[in-house]
């Protein structure tokens, strides 16, 4: 499809919003919901090597166990992880007596997505006019109502020259709209790690949560639509959740380091799991059979599934990518929540990424576009940076508003706007909301693809020195649970 026909195929522009659950009860564990569209799989086990170990000796005595439906599936000499498959409970234990095995972990399996709610409206919406177009903040029509360029000082930094030209942006999600005119020129690299689906969307949304991502990062600055953050990076899209949202632990791990061993400068993970600080039981998905059931304990499973995700995200700190992350949509403290953690933000040498964003900004557009967001995970030991994920307030205004030509409700406006909608069945592409911490952390991911535009040499040290000197201090003095080092400006950041 051309990108000038992509207008026309936005009207009615179509509005999803991801609003995220706030309540702070208990929860309960749900491992395996949804994963691969219900199509069961046997429970994946992660294997860690002793340091140097070579993994081909461990991969042969393992496949010697003799323990039911075993299949090697992975072996990575780099991260010294081997990942299998069996439903048999015997075979950790057997696994960890093999020589150079240093630990044997339950493949958790989680809804990555990160918890929310989905509205969809059929409302019409009319094309933008010349009042619109007036307001935009680039040539792109329809960023006028992309306040996050602002929040982050976007057009600062692009009246300096810098649009990301030369820098790499890997997206870590679940399927993409690949051939959506606004981010297809930038894509130069696709890869799914979701056994049974391809990286191109399906899901039955009719949302491509990355696509949503990736726009926000690189929507190309092409007088069309929606522009990114950095509309001259290229794209890495790399599927690690099912189109439903669910996806294992170690599609996490193998994205990262296919990401980090592909080039690219920064990886987005608009994603979120997490991970229970308490023991359970996994029925491998199979509630009538108690004969696989395995227990997943703490001490022993939950802490060293982190040892093997710290060994990924390590690797690519080592090699210069700088990694990203959401730091999750229920409103935890995480100063003080002792039953759940959240990761990859979590991870080691990840940038965990608040959210905020205005409340009333259809109604005035020179409202603070700096209230952190009700959602937003925080805590001054969890969050590194904020950036705009968009906001609402309880009850929601739906007081009916008009943005330069744009009709709906107040609250919808205090989203984040951006790509990501599709009808499959007529192949039209559109616009719409949504917010998150998800839309925070591809606001942080472009501004710092800026900085590795300017600096071929970058690297994550220098990375977060940047971001400490040019971040704006919001909330409190000093590093502060919500915005952790600071509010992210690109506009200050690509001056060093």
């Amino acid at each position: 499809m051309k990108r000038n026909q992509l207008l026309a195929l936005a009207i009615p522009i179509m509005m999803l919003m991801t609003i995220a659950s706030c309540t702070k009860d208990d929860k309960t564990l749900r491992v395996r919901e949804n994963i691969l569209d219900d199509k069961h799989q046997d429970r994946g086990f992660i294997i860690i090597a002793k340091e140097g170990a070579k993994l081909e000796a461990i991969s042969e005595k393992l496949s010697k166990l003799h323990v039911r439906k075993f299949q090697l599936k992975t072996a990575n000499q780099d991260l010294g992880l081997i990942r299998v498959q069996t439903p048999d409970p015997t075979f950790p234990e057997k696994a960890r007596q093999v020589a150079d095995v240093e630990s044997v972990v339950v493949d958790v399996v989680l809804n990555w997505r990160l918890p929310g709610k989905v509205y969809r409206s059929d409302k019409p919406v009319s094309s933008p006019g010349a009042s619109a177009k007036s307001k935009s903040l680039a040539s792109n029509p329809y960023s006028f109502l992309q306040w996050g360029l602002q929040s982050v000082k976007a057009p600062e930094a692009w009246a300096k020259g810098y649009k990301g030209r030369g820098a790499k942006v890997a997206v870590l999600d679940g399927g993409f709209l690949l051939n959506n005119p606004e981010i297809a020129p930038n894509i130069i690299l696709t890869h799914s790690f979701i056994e049974g689906e391809e990286v191109q969307y399906h899901g039955a949304e009719g949302f491509s949560h990355g696509s949503h991502v990736a726009g926000t990062i690189a929507a190309l600055d092409d007088a069309v639509g929606v522009v990114g953050v950095a509309p001259e990076v290229k794209l890495i899209l790399v599927k690690v959740l099912t189109d439903a949202g669910s996806g294992p632990f170690s599609a996490i791990i193998d994205g990262i380091f296919y990401a980090t061993n592909h080039g690219a400068d920064v990886v987005n993970m608009s994603l979120g799991g997490e991970l229970p600080r308490k023991t359970y039981t996994d029925d491998n998905g199979t509630p009538d059979d108690p004969s696989d059931d395995y227990v997943v304990e703490y001490n022993r499973d939950i802490k060293d599934l982190i040892k093997a995700i710290n060994r990924a995200t390590l690797f690519a700190t080592l090699n210069g990518t700088t990694l990203v992350a959401a730091a999750g949509n229920d409103a935890f403290n995480y100063d003080v929540e002792k039953r759940f953690i959240t990761y990859p933000a979590a991870a080691l040498g990840v940038l965990s990424i608040a959210a905020n964003g205005p409340l009333g900004w259809g109604i005035n557009q020179d409202t603070t576009l700096y209230r952190p967001a009700i959602y937003t995970n925080y805590g001054k030991q969890f969050v590194s940076y904020a950036a705009p994920g968009g906001n609402w307030s309880e009850p929601l205004n739906t007081t009916i508003v008009n943005v330069g030509g744009v009709v709906f409700y107040e609250y919808v406006f205090d989203f984040v706007f951006n790509i990501g909608f599709w009808d499959e069945a007529s192949g039209q592409f559109s616009y719409g909301w949504s917010a998150g911490t998800s839309m925070a952390a591809p606001h942080a991911s472009a501004a710092i693809a800026l900085l590795y535009g300017k600096h071929p040499n970058m690297n994550p040290l220098l990375v977060d020195l940047i971001l400490r000197k040019s971040s704006d201090d919001y909330g409190q003095k000093g590093k502060d649970a919500f915005f952790g080092n600071g509010q992210i400006n690109a506009g200050k950041a690509v001056k060093y």
